[in-house]
């Protein structure tokens, strides 16, 4: 089932999620992103499902993979991160 994770904070770090969740296999369209826009924090919606490269784990457990090493990275209060089924 696909599912829908929300961002909510800088985008400078927009595509380091994209990144970490992409490494985990879990696959999405990219938003068009807009670059006239001049704010620091960032909401991006992404409809997430489960690619073919880690068959063995699901896709709630692909994203946690992904969201961890992002908070792990960066701390857990320079963004929020919300999933939600689709």
């Amino acid at each position: 089932m696909p599912q829908t994770i929300t961002y909510r904070g800088p985008r400078v770090l927009v595509g380091a999620l994209a990144h970490l969740l992409r490494e985990e296999g879990v696959e999405f369209a990219q938003p068009r992103e807009d670059r006239t826009e001049v704010v620091e924090v960032a909401v991006v919606v992404l409809e997430v499902s489960a690619g073919d490269t880690v068959r063995d784990r699901t896709l709630e457990a692909r994203i946690d993979a992904a969201v961890g090493r992002f908070t792990k990275r960066f701390g857990d209060d320079i963004a929020s991160i919300e999933i939600s089924d689709s």
